[in-house]
């Protein structure tokens, strides 16, 4: 069996307009962290896998903070927890690419840019951040035989998909928009809360 290790999980943000590329850490950067990221996948795990499918995404990021936060606990610096916290979500901001649609295919920008030209927003992010924390607690806390298995599983339940596509290579692949829509405003739709 050959096993292919060049996985790189894609987001929709907005389906045919926004994706995020990501490719996953490295084994280095798991292996510091992976005490906290295996506490993260057996604590979604102990509730049962309804709770870990459906609210994991949502939560992963949050309890991984938890996590490096309780590591420090006992020696009272939460100053060394903030830093390995700042270490570990830029890293993952640093492995992602932002993919936007425009008339002429898709730009690619990182995740800082993107978000300075208002192309995805704080909040989109911070949704993205926590299914990448998510994938990331699968994908590493497994053997190396099921990672592609596992990787495909877990960003099917996160609307996404795996390639081995390069990020430029994605892009190009990616379906081009008409200069019509291209030049369209997205609409927000009206709050339905009462003002």
């Amino acid at each position: 069996m050959k096993i292919d290790d060049n996985i790189n999980l894609v987001l929709p943000v907005r389906e045919d307009e926004l994706y995020v590329y990501h490719t996953p850490i490295s084994k280095e950067v798991f292996e510091i962290n992976y005490k906290a990221l295996a506490a993260v996948k057996g604590e979604l795990a102990s509730k049962g896998t309804a709770y870990q499918m459906l609210s994991g995404p949502s939560i992963a990021a949050l309890a991984l903070k938890d996590e490096i936060r309780k590591s420090f606990s006992d020696q009272m610096d939460t100053s060394g927890a903030d830093r390995v916290i700042s270490a570990f979500f830029a890293e993952l901001r640093r492995l992602s690419m932002v993919l936007v649609a425009g008339a002429n295919g898709y730009d690619m920008k990182p995740v800082d840019a993107a978000i300075k030209a208002g192309a995805l927003d704080a909040e989109d992010w911070e949704e993205v951040e926590s299914s990448l924390v998510f994938f990331t607690c699968h994908y590493w806390l497994t053997k190396r035989a099921q990672r592609a298995a596992l990787a495909n599983a877990a960003a099917s339940l996160l609307q996404g998909f795996v390639t081995s596509l390069s990020v430029s290579e994605l892009g190009a692949s990616l379906p081009k928009l008409t200069s019509a829509e291209a030049s369209e405003k997205p609409v927000k739709a009206a709050s339905s809360v009462p003002v």
